[in-house]
């Protein structure tokens, strides 16, 4: 969220404005809003009215205690007369000299959302949602692409994970494991026997729609990132590199987080273990790298969006619906292929986003080519020579409402070598790892076998 120093520099508050509105707060005596007033004004609902007689920033609370609680200080006014915030939806209008200065509408709402002024317009958080910058750092690392038989060994682990049925990859004693407890067909039945031997902390908020992140912290500063649910038979990504500065935001994100501790006794079917023999394809890099958590700071847009030359997405799963009437995904693919060549690869699943897309370039003259593949579950982007490997699936959920992680690295070497990756699978030279054509040799093979195998019986 912007300060009001950097919204005045930007020239979006030069008048009396409203900054913030909290109709539904989790404690419903705590409802404000926040105003911007250059002089005296009024604050309206079309059915009540609060004078201000202050200039600056101004918080109008239902209740002081209740607000104080919430937020950890008192507001400047409380609510007065027939003046409320509907829970339902309504129009609050800010009335200088007789005029009205500036005006906002909401519809139902959650609990605990607060809408709030941006450059780009107004958009929302939830009360009790963090405020993590990212981190950066020069490391050396690694990426590996999965399939692989990836491992961690270390004397200290913390895991990450949305759901994890297998802890076959862990070579440590002390492990501590977050999890989220609702996933989509609830937590599988492996889960539980990971309880009994592990430390496993379960988290449920009301805030965020689901724990999807996956990362790892080995022995204090090691950082694993990765897009997949620890479990190597699909087509994923994996980023390990040492960073304590790194390594302490995403500890204290999960310190944060344990506000959500839940006792979880319901689980769902048991999932079939993997197992996987073989290593992945790997490069050792040493680069500037960026880590964030969502929905705290988002960068995905904006790194589509900077593509002037290549932009390759590869993501299981595309949705363009958003909150409102824009798309801000949609349009950021758009911008891109308007000056740098596009390319998707989509999971076989997703074919009704290639046809969406394919239209469009087609009606647009766009610059923009789709295709899908099989036993896809990585997200990556490459944009010119910035890459992103992030656990966040490119829809609302993924890029606004989960918790997720997300690492950029800065590298045309790591660029190049992702983008050789997606060549692969553009081409479909690769399936799981097996050259096409050997696969398609071996085929024949079988086939010739058995034809002189029943030949001979004749």
């Amino acid at each position: 969220m912007l300060k009001l120093a950097l919204l005045l520099m930007l020239g979006l508050v030069n008048s009396s404005c409203i900054l913030e509105v909290c109709p539904n707060p989790y404690n419903s005596e705590a409802e404000f809003v926040k105003i911007y007033a250059n002089s005296s004004c009024v604050l309206s609902d079309g059915e009540g009215e609060i004078a201000i007689n202050k200039s600056g920033i101004v918080y109008v609370a239902k209740n002081r205690s209740a607000f104080y609680e919430a937020f950890g200080f008192y507001p400047d006014y409380e609510f007065e007369g027939r003046f409320a915030l509907s829970n339902a939806g309504e129009e609050i209008r800010l009335i200088q000299n007789g005029s009205v200065v500036d005006s906002f509408s909401y519809g139902r709402i959650d609990r605990g959302v607060i809408y709030y002024r941006t450059q780009n317009g107004w958009d929302f958080r939830y009360q009790d949602w963090t405020n993590f910058s990212p981190v950066e750092d020069i490391v050396e690392g690694k990426i590996i692409v999965s399939p692989t038989d990836y491992k961690i060994k270390a004397d200290d682990l913390i895991v990450a994970s949305y759901t994890l049925t297998d802890d076959s990859f862990i070579d440590c004693d002390n492990v501590t494991i977050f999890l989220d407890a609702n996933p989509v067909g609830k937590a599988p039945m492996n889960e539980m026997v990971l309880a009994k031997k592990d430390n496993v902390t379960f988290l449920k908020s009301d805030s965020f729609k689901h724990f999807h992140w996956k990362f790892a912290i080995a022995d204090g500063d090691r950082v694993i990132i990765t897009t997949e649910n620890w479990k190597w038979n699909k087509r994923g990504y994996i980023v390990e590199f040492k960073s304590e500065r790194i390594a302490d935001m995403l500890k204290s994100a999960l310190e944060h987080d344990k506000i959500y501790a839940t006792e979880l006794s319901k689980f769902g079917k048991s999932k079939q273990k993997v197992k996987v023999l073989k290593r992945g394809d790997e490069l050792s890099f040493n680069a500037k790298v960026e880590v964030f958590v969502l929905p705290d700071y988002n960068p995905i847009f904006k790194i589509i969006n900077s593509a002037e030359n290549r932009l390759l997405i590869q993501a299981p799963y595309m949705d363009f619906e958003w909150f409102g009437n824009s798309s801000p995904l949609l349009d950021a693919i758009i911008n891109a292929s308007k000056r740098a060549e596009v390319r998707i690869i989509l999971s076989d699943k997703d074919t009704a986003t290639k046809q969406t897309l394919e239209e469009l370039a087609k009606l647009e003259g766009l610059n923009l080519k789709v295709k899908t593949m099989e036993n896809l579950h990585g997200k990556m982007i490459v944009a010119d020579d910035v890459c992103l490997i992030t656990s966040a699936n490119l829809n609302k959920y993924g890029l606004k409402l989960n918790r997720e992680v997300g690492v950029v690295i800065y590298s045309e070497d790591v660029a190049d070598f992702l983008a050789e990756k997606f060549e692969e699978d553009w081409s479909g030279e690769k399936q799981n790892g097996i050259p096409y054509l050997i696969l398609a040799i071996a085929l024949l093979s079988i086939a010739v076998a058995s034809t002189y195998v029943l030949m001979k019986r004749r």
